[in-house]
């Protein structure tokens, strides 16, 4: 009960300080380091970097609390992407999350450019970049680690699908308030898309389903929305660099050849 109860206040102190960080932490750091640093490196480079709270926002709150810290935690409490799971509760949620995928890309109107793709390859790059790490932290806390730790606490009682799926679905539409207090990069409301694709991530108890339902939801948006195009690069590259590593050297800590049954 011990461990139970400490991965549940690690989990939920993680969750607040991803909250706090993602409103407070890049203005911060902006205010303490000197914003004219890059321009000790050359003209060019500070031309490239002077987005300093970009670079911020994207290496400090989505890489490091949307990241590294939850995924240490998940590691340290030997937390499985992926949890055996019945077959009425598991296709219904892959039916949910497909679902929904698929209601806000029409919606949103990308559905017509993922049937008839007019790609521009130096903008993928560049929104994948930021739809990466910012996908992994809001499903790395609402669709795997808060409701695992609600999981280990109930002993998987009958009562458990239904509070990992609130805990899922709360948790998703207040990062997303919080996420669109600032004028975020995207600063997009899809609130319900958002709570039915965490709340069917979590009963899925399968962390790799929700991240791609997520992640081919914001990346698709990004696509009919061209924010990234006024937006340099390079101050997303180490924060994107940081997350992507962290989560391939927890998947590469997990056993993962018998997805999605174990």
């Amino acid at each position: 009960m011990k461990n139970k109860r400490s991965l549940l206040l690690a989990s939920i102190a993680a969750y607040i300080l991803y909250l706090v960080t993602m409103v407070k932490l890049p203005g911060l750091l902006d205010h303490l380091i000197n914003s004219d640093w890059p321009r000790m490196f050359g003209h060019k480079f500070a031309r490239k970097m002077s987005d300093t709270t970009l670079l911020y926002f994207c290496l400090g709150h989505m890489a490091v609390f949307g990241a590294i810290v939850p995924l240490i935690i998940a590691k340290k409490f030997d937390l499985k992407p992926h949890r055996k799971v019945s077959g009425t509760i598991l296709w219904p949620s892959i039916a949910v999350l497909i679902g929904a995928f698929m209601f806000y890309a029409h919606n949103q109107g990308f559905l017509p450019n993922m049937l008839n793709p007019n790609p521009d390859p130096a903008y993928m790059t560049e929104a994948f970049f930021y739809i990466f790490p910012l996908s992994l932290g809001l499903c790395v806390y609402s669709c795997f680690l808060l409701p695992r730790a609600i999981m280990h606490l109930t002993d998987q009682n009958k009562y458990s699908p239904i509070l990992e799926a609130l805990i899922a679905g709360g948790t998703m539409l207040i990062s997303w308030k919080v996420y669109t207090l600032n004028p975020h990069i995207v600063p997009e409301k899809v609130f319900w898309t958002g709570i039915a694709i965490a709340a069917a991530g979590a009963l899925s108890r399968s962390f790799y389903l929700a991240f791609i339902a997520c992640f081919a939801t914001l990346y698709g948006a990004s696509m009919v929305i061209p924010v990234f195009y006024k937006i340099p690069w390079q101050p997303m590259l180490p924060g994107f660099l940081a997350a992507f590593v962290a989560f391939c050297l927890y998947l590469h800590s997990r056993d993962t050849r018998k997805f999605p049954l174990q």
